[in-house]
């Protein structure tokens, strides 16, 4: 037997007999109010993705003696690198139970995920996930940039979490010019004929959007109606999100989803996902500003990870906030053993496009 089928022993894939035993360990390492004790929540996770496998939800148990002392789930996803579409997973939720831990429990759980398909990505893990991933030879490919439009400075600089950093970066850019500094682009973009158009759910129009947009990117997950209406539509959170088509005539041109925040009572507005044709993007972004700024909020915020991105938003005035964050967005990822050609391109963040649809990360507050 293998060292790795030696730690494997006792790791298997979540079945409904096991939810009384899952609850117990979730209640006691999570909390008692975590998101994971959430029926619907569980449902819509592990049962209803629109890559979901034919085995069961991409949730992992190591149990002794009856007992859950370590899980690790997935959410499955395609993902295009290059002209190729990959089965893919993000791997969340890893936890052991401190008694278990440096005992072989956390790289079984990892190592069996990993196998589920071509490649495993992981986005803001805990430090010790991070550690046990590293460990395991997954790819650091370093920490996802959040973007933030300071709309009012005075009130944003009064209740932001981000400190003296923000501070500093407003003082250097100066507060005219952030409070004018997408103003033309929002001009240029009405000149165009683009307008910003809000909707209930999201429709098959998105399937020619995504055909038009996912070649300019060379990694990034699958963005069509499927996925779209799983994840915001029919998850148990729909109505904390707004949906927005850019659109020039009949013709989406981008979309983008919306959700505020509060930051001391102070609204923000977080880009959670968007995705836009070729020389689309500063339209998108400009009249979700102005959309800001008429409705009162006091910054408009875009944690992504997207080379094409970084410069224009530069332009329109949004300040890249690498440091000072308190929990930064980590991101890793590890092809198959059996797929070691990917390692050159998904190991490049250059290539990638994430954003906080992306994993879990939309589940919880951006304020961090």
């Amino acid at each position: 037997m293998s060292v790795i089928d030696w730690k494997q022993r006792g790791v298997a894939r979540y079945e409904p007999g096991d939810r009384a035993a899952l609850e117990t360990f979730q209640r006691a390492h999570f909390g008692a109010e975590a998101i994971q004790l959430c029926p619907d929540h569980f449902h819509w996770l592990f049962e209803e993705p629109p890559e979901r496998e034919h085995e069961g939800p991409q949730l992992w148990l190591c149990k002794r003696n009856g007992a859950v002392v370590g899980q690790q789930g997935g959410i499955p996803f395609a993902l295009k690198v290059g002209e190729r579409n990959r089965r893919a997973s993000w791997a969340i939720d890893l936890m052991v139970a401190p008694e278990w831990r440096l005992r072989g429990v956390g790289p079984a759980l990892s190592e069996t995920h990993s196998a589920a398909g071509d490649l495993a990505v992981s986005l803001s893990m805990t430090e010790a996930a991070y550690k046990s991933y590293k460990r395991g030879g997954w790819l650091d490919l370093g920490n996802v940039p959040t973007y933030l439009r300071v709309i009012d400075p005075l009130r944003c600089l009064r209740v932001s979490p981000y400190g003296g950093g923000l501070a500093k970066l407003v003082a250097r850019v100066g507060k005219p010019a952030l409070a004018t500094a997408s103003l033309g682009y929002g001009l240029s973009a009405k000149l165009l004929g683009a307008r910003l158009v809000e909707i209930d759910r999201f429709d098959y129009r998105v399937d020619d959007l995504w055909e038009a947009a996912s070649a300019q990117h060379p990694v990034i997950a699958r963005r069509d109606w499927a996925f779209l209406n799983w994840r915001f539509d029919l998850t148990p959170q729909a109505d904390r999100f707004r949906r927005f088509y850019v659109m020039r005539g009949e013709t989406v041109l981008a979309y983008v989803v919306l959700r505020v925040d509060y930051w001391k009572g102070e609204p923000v507005g977080v880009v959670c996902d968007y995705l836009a044709r070729p020389g689309w993007l500063v339209a998108a972004f400009s009249l979700m500003t102005e959309l800001a700024r008429r409705q009162g909020m006091v910054a408009l915020m875009c944690r992504t990870l997207n080379a094409q991105a970084a410069r224009p938003l530069s332009m329109m005035g949004f300040l890249c906030l690498k440091n000072g964050l308190r929990t930064p967005t980590r991101m890793m990822v590890r092809p198959a053993l059996d797929q070691p050609e990917l390692a050159g391109t998904v190991g490049d963040p250059k290539n990638w496009f994430v954003t906080v649809a992306d994993s879990d990360m939309g589940f919880r507050s951006l304020g961090e």
